[in-house]
């Protein structure tokens, strides 16, 4: 049997989160490129945020979300903005190189069709933003998760059309996130990660109003995961999630993040003992 798939948990995308307050245990870290690693931001300022983001013990910060933020940047429609984006582009995989990150997650809704933009120019736009992806990516030995969003505004709303998306793309290093949120948009089983399982590269979860573990999601996290183990799936399902306290007042992050990862956990052990 293939190894467990690893937990994951993102990190530093909210201000009322310290990720030293993190709990121990997780295998894995996702980082927001545009929250945290500022492409747009100095060298100068880009060392004391590194020395920042080392300081909140956290490694192994193998993925990353966020990839396109702020300043208006987007990479279809009117509003692309190629010069911005190859300078962002380059000085993200830069920064995601030095911090050791293996898969770069893009969301869909950056991928957007504008109303009266012709969906056709948008798609060679997407095309060649992925290709530029996938240069930087290759020269750092990185893969690309691209987010499917169920967002019919966008150039692949459903997952298998991220994965058509990027068999267009034609590169090797350009592959497609499974958010588990969205599948449920557009009726999408969750069977369909399975059809092109080496496609998969990455994983999103969250809980009913918060982490998983908050509402009753026990049924949908244990059927992903069965589908993960069935496919031999070993890289990072994370917690791309809002938190909420489970026991009034303030968030406990620290309490939080452990009772969670214990959640995952358990839930993991089952499935890969069955």
């Amino acid at each position: 049997m293939a190894e467990p798939f690893k937990l994951c948990i993102l990190v530093g995308d909210s201000e009322d989160r310290n990720p030293a307050e993190l709990s121990p245990g997780w295998d894995m870290a996702e980082v927001p490129v545009a929250l945290q690693l500022e492409p747009f931001e100095s060298n100068a300022n880009w060392i004391k945020k590194r020395a920042e983001i080392e300081s909140w013990n956290v490694l192994p910060i193998k993925a990353s979300s966020h990839f396109l933020q702020f300043f208006g940047l987007t990479a279809t429609g009117p509003g692309a903005d190629w010069e911005q984006l190859k300078f962002w582009t380059k000085r993200a995989f830069e920064r995601l190189a030095e911090l050791g990150v293996e898969v770069v997650g893009v969301y869909g809704n950056f991928f957007t069709v504008p109303e009266g933009f012709p969906k056709t120019k948008a798609m060679d736009q997407g095309i060649r933003f992925a290709n530029m992806l996938a240069d930087h990516a290759g020269s750092h030995g990185m893969f690309i998760a691209l987010e499917p969003t169920g967002n019919l505004n966008t150039l692949w709303p459903r997952y298998l059309e991220g994965v058509a998306f990027a068999k267009e793309v034609g590169r090797p290093e350009v592959r497609v996130m499974a958010d588990l949120d969205y599948f449920p948009k557009l009726d999408q089983p969750l069977e369909d990660i399975a059809k092109e399982p080496e496609y998969c590269m990455h994983c999103h979860i969250a809980g009913k109003g918060g982490q998983p573990g908050v509402g009753d999601c026990v049924e949908e996290h244990t059927h992903l995961f069965r589908i993960l183990r069935d496919i031999g799936y070993e890289r990072g399902v994370s917690c791309a999630c809002s938190w909420v306290s489970t026991q009034g007042g303030e968030l406990d992050y620290g309490a939080e993040t452990a009772k969670t990862l214990m959640y995952l956990q358990y839930l993991r052990d089952k499935v890969y003992s069955e």
